[in-house]
């Protein structure tokens, strides 16, 4: 027989399980996945705390190609729940559990609703902005004509060339808009001004949208023609997307499980140590897992690895030129707190629970950035009444913020939200604190020379860079 070919995946993310998965389909590979968590999924899976589910970030799954989509579609079967979107409050969830529907969609992939909107000061503003008589009511006729004014100037005479993220904000929505919604919130959320951030981070978020489009979309909204989901609709705008119901991990260890039965090894508490390179090529692979040291011999590498780890990893070590560009590539960290409540302050609108997923905190008087209603994701999130909410705090792992003990990081959050009038601290059940380091590679510090470090991946013809951290992106 055929000796098989040794494939060695670095990574147990979206990623590495979808490498994992399509590589499993070929026969001469023998195929082992190397995850340091303990669980599958990476920054996609789903945490569970009490019965109570937390997605890290929160996690759409959307796609314009029918092979992504119909790839989802044979690990979780697709069930449209969107039109009853109204029926989940805090307050039913056994009721809706109970229903046929719900008992349907519990092994499903679930068409769901989008609605995220920003809070700022104490006003909620569609998001992504639209023209709408809500933007119009909340910021006045004064601010409203100021900010179609730079609409306008920015789509006639946009900045040439876009130096920043500044100039790109300002070219898409206009001067008036990115000092309200976008300079403040940037820093926030990246720890840097938007004059230091790589116009190249916009074009990689925002996708395709456009001002004219922008425009389009808002007036069919306001005249009630269509819904924006034509296939050409930018990211930005899609209004329905796929969820898998308890999570978007349920759907990476379906993945990983059928993974397993195709013979594929995952070796879960593994972190790899080196890389070891001969001939130019990466010969094998070193980890530990419970203070034990192992390797493997390797024809190829698939590696998700943040590419300062990866950097490390290597040896003989990266020349000094490439290295000094591994180590000063920049991150951004991530923590979330998870917080049940017997109910939220703004819970009701217009007599109904609030739709939102995500919603945006604009405030400049406080540090938390986002918060997710996981009741909203899926009733399937939370265990038992109330609402189950997710403050999110974005920093870095040098800050004190980080090294805060989660009793009092909890306290944090249920002051600060009631600060801003979202919910009152006396409706506090219990909460739980998860932190993600590395969670947004950050187009600042060395950024600029990132070629440089593709140019070395590139020179090592078995090694496969792919995912967020692996390609920096």
């Amino acid at each position: 027989m055929e000796k098989k070919r040794s494939v060695v995946i670095i990574g147990a993310g979206p990623a590495g399980l979808t490498a994992a998965y399509e590589l499993s389909r070929e026969s001469n590979l023998d195929i082992l996945v190397l995850e340091s968590d303990v669980q599958v999924g990476g920054i996609s899976r789903t945490v569970n705390y009490k019965g109570n589910l937390i997605d890290i970030g929160g996690h759409r799954f959307f796609s314009k190609s029918d092979r992504v989509l119909e790839w989802w579609a044979h690990f979780l079967p697709v069930l449209d729940t969107s039109q009853y979107h109204s029926e989940i409050g805090y307050h039913s969830r056994k009721k809706q559990i109970d229903s046929l529907l719900w008992r349907s969609a519990k092994d499903a992939m679930m068409i769901r609703p989008r609605q995220s909107r920003i809070y700022f000061k104490q006003r909620m503003y569609d998001y992504p902005l639209k023209l709408s008589m809500n933007l119009v009511l909340n910021l006045g006729k004064k601010r409203t004509l100021r900010i179609a004014r730079d609409l306008f100037l920015s789509w006639v005479r946009p900045i040439r060339p876009e130096k920043n993220l500044e100039d790109f904000y300002i070219n898409r929505f206009g001067r008036e808009i990115y000092q309200m919604f976008f300079k403040d919130y940037t820093r926030k959320v990246w720890g840097k001004p938007c004059t230091e951030i790589s116009a190249e981070w916009g074009r990689q978020r925002v996708k395709s949208l456009k001002i004219p489009e922008l425009v389009w979309h808002s007036l069919k909204k306001m005249v009630g023609l269509g819904n924006g989901q034509s296939r050409g609709s930018a990211t930005s705008l899609i209004e329905k997307f796929l969820y898998p119901a308890k999570g978007p991990g349920m759907l990476w260890e379906k993945v990983a499980d059928e993974c397993t039965k195709a013979g594929v090894r995952i070796s879960m508490q593994s972190r790899v140590t080196a890389l070891a390179l001969e001939g130019g090529r990466i010969r094998q692979v070193r980890y530990t897992q419970g203070g034990v040291e192992y390797s493997v011999d390797c024809d190829e590498v698939f590696s998700t690895m943040p590419l300062q780890d990866l950097a490390k990893a290597m040896a003989p070590a990266v020349q000094d030129e490439v290295n000094d560009v591994f180590r000063t590539l920049e991150y951004r960290d991530f923590l979330i707190v998870g917080l049940k409540l017997s109910e939220l302050r703004f819970e009701k609108e217009g007599g109904e629970f609030i739709r939102d997923n995500w919603i945006y905190i604009q405030d400049k008087g406080v540090t938390v950035g986002r918060m997710q209603i996981f009741n909203n994701w899926s009733p399937f999130m939370v265990s038992g009444d109330g609402a189950w909410v997710g403050a999110e705090y974005f920093c870095h792992e040098t800050d004190d913020l980080w090294h805060m003990d989660d009793a009092d990081l909890i306290q944090l959050a249920l002051k600060e939200l009631e600060k801003i009038g979202i919910l009152y601290a006396e409706n506090f059940l219990d909460g739980t604190v998860v932190r993600c380091p590395k969670a947004y590679p950050s187009y600042t510090g060395s950024y600029s020379d990132i070629g440089k470090v593709r140019s070395f991946m590139s020179s090592i013809p078995n090694l496969y860079p792919m995912g967020r951290n692996g390609l920096h992106k």
